[in-house]
């Protein structure tokens, strides 16, 4: 699942659940690699229980598979 982007700071944060973290970094990866997206991108590996925002294991974006 996801829901609408939002701003945060300086990035734009999209949330995606529901699956295997393999399987939606996996998803992240091919998003970012999309037209349009600006180099830069990453994923923060967290849980629904992070107290805010930004906490967790940072993956940078496309992954090199």
């Amino acid at each position: 699942m996801h829901d609408d982007g939002e701003e945060y700071g300086e990035a734009y944060v999209f949330f995606i659940t529901g699956a295997a973290e393999e399987d939606l970094l996996a998803v992240a990866s091919r998003a970012a690699g999309l037209a349009g997206i600006p180099s830069g991108a990453f994923a923060m590996v967290t849980s629904e229980e992070a107290e805010e925002i930004g906490l967790g294991r940072r993956v940078e974006l496309p992954l090199g598979y």
